[in-house]
């Protein structure tokens, strides 16, 4: 679970990587929130700083990463 603080920091990591960053990139739905895909890869820098504030993406328990899938926070 992220406290409020962690869900911002790592909401403005991924907005760097959006092309739009003014666009719709977030989603909620019951006690989780939502970031889209990225449209440029994130670095292993900001990778390491997502996962610290608790950010996740499916089907990559192992701490993997696809640039392709979305994130998720549980609040």
């Amino acid at each position: 679970m992220s406290s409020t603080k962690q869900i911002i920091e790592g909401m403005q990591i991924l907005l760097t990587y959006q092309d739009e960053p003014n666009g719709y990139h977030t989603g909620a739905d019951h006690e989780v929130i939502y970031m889209y895909a990225t449209d440029r890869p994130v670095s292993p820098e900001d990778l390491e700083k997502l996962a610290a504030l608790g950010w996740h993406q499916e089907g990559e328990e192992d701490g993997g990463y696809d640039e392709d899938e979305g994130w998720y926070s549980f609040v």
